[in-house]
């Protein structure tokens, strides 16, 4: 089957995915105002680099996977009844498509899907997999793609461009797009564009490997009882993520992305860039890997290791290092978002 539900994964499936994002928590200070970066907001800085970029890559592949899934689920269902046969012009039939259109399609792992599928032909259609020119519309209500995996919410869109093995094209459009991650929340709105291959892992895992884009999306966040909005530009960002039975297990991401708020205790906008791979656990903390964080004044490098995060401040951006400290990945958690 083509495209990468994990609970489905055959060496020709594949997937998509995904993402990327980041900024700052909770307030902090602006680097357009103040030429020496405090501690604290230099914390909240990299609390949002290190962590919104993976939280929205997640939720970018679970909407994937959960997709995939329904769509699965509703071929399994479905028997093409209404399907009319034509001559082409060289005198050989061809079919058209049936109308998928609001079907109701129960997700595996709990709550409900409504599907409509547009393009391809009678038997692409039907046939579980994502295919070249098909466009789906997916209304998720509290969807799981399989036991274990998150619950999404609202609606995804998704145009194939092409579908050959295990490589994958597509472009989607979130629209109020809610998926419950573990530390909380994430609302995507927004259009993104991706290329994705899966392979079989060790131990019976699927491995997505993906490259993001996106011009501008946005990301609303609700962790630690506050709720912010983010806007993420110029996305340029690769993911692996490995699955097993459909639920995420561990990824990484490098890329680069920019991203602003304006949040109630100041407006921020800086760029991010992974120095290399960076790693995340299942919980969506980052493990290990190196972002430099560039502002208007300032630039900020954040590296982790061993559950500490290690952070630069470089004032002035000469290359000169002003302040370095160190704090808990679990100060970056409550800060984040």
């Amino acid at each position: 089957m083509r495209y990468f539900h994990p609970t489905l994964f055959h060496p020709t499936l594949s997937l998509t995915l995904l993402c990327a994002a980041a900024l700052t928590a909770c307030g902090g200070g602006s680097d357009n105002t103040d030429s020496s970066t405090s501690a604290d907001t230099a914390a909240s800085y990299a609390a949002n680099a290190t962590l919104i970029a993976g939280d929205a890559s997640s939720a970018l592949d679970e909407s994937v996977v959960a997709a995939q899934a329904v769509v699965a689920t509703q071929a399994g269902t479905s028997v093409p009844t209404s399907a009319d046969t034509h001559e082409s012009a060289m005198g050989v039939p061809t079919e058209t498509p049936q109308a998928v259109a609001n079907v109701p399609v129960n997700c595996a792992g709990g709550g409900t899907a409504t599907l409509t599928i547009t393009g391809g032909t009678v038997s692409s259609v039907l046939n579980g997999q994502l295919d070249a020119g098909e466009v789906y519309q997916i209304v998720f209500a509290n969807c799981k793609s399989s036991t274990g995996a998150t619950t999404v919410n609202g609606t995804l869109a998704m145009t194939v461009l092409s579908a050959s093995g295990s490589d994958l094209s597509i472009t989607t459009t979130a629209t109020d797009l809610s998926v419950t991650l573990p530390r909380g929340t994430v609302t995507l709105n927004g259009s993104t564009s991706r290329q994705v291959s899966s392979s079989a892992g060790a131990g019976g895992t699927t491995v997505l490997s993906s490259q993001f884009s996106s011009p501008s999306l946005t990301l609303a966040t609700h962790f630690n009882a506050r709720s912010s909005s983010f806007t993420l530009s110029a996305v340029s960002i690769a993911r692996q993520s490995t699955w097993l039975n459909g639920v995420l297990q561990s990824s990484s991401i490098n890329g680069t992305h920019t991203l602003s708020a304006t949040l109630p205790n100041g407006a921020f906008s800086y760029t991010v860039a992974t120095q290399g791979g960076v790693t995340y656990a299942a919980s969506g903390l980052p493990t290990s890997g190196a972002w430099t964080i560039t502002l208007p004044l300032t630039r900020v490098g954040v590296s982790i290791a061993n559950a500490v995060a290690t952070i630069t401040v470089d004032d002035g951006k000469d290359g000169t290092i002003d302040r370095t400290f160190t704090v808990p990945i679990g100060r970056l958690e409550s800060d984040a978002g």
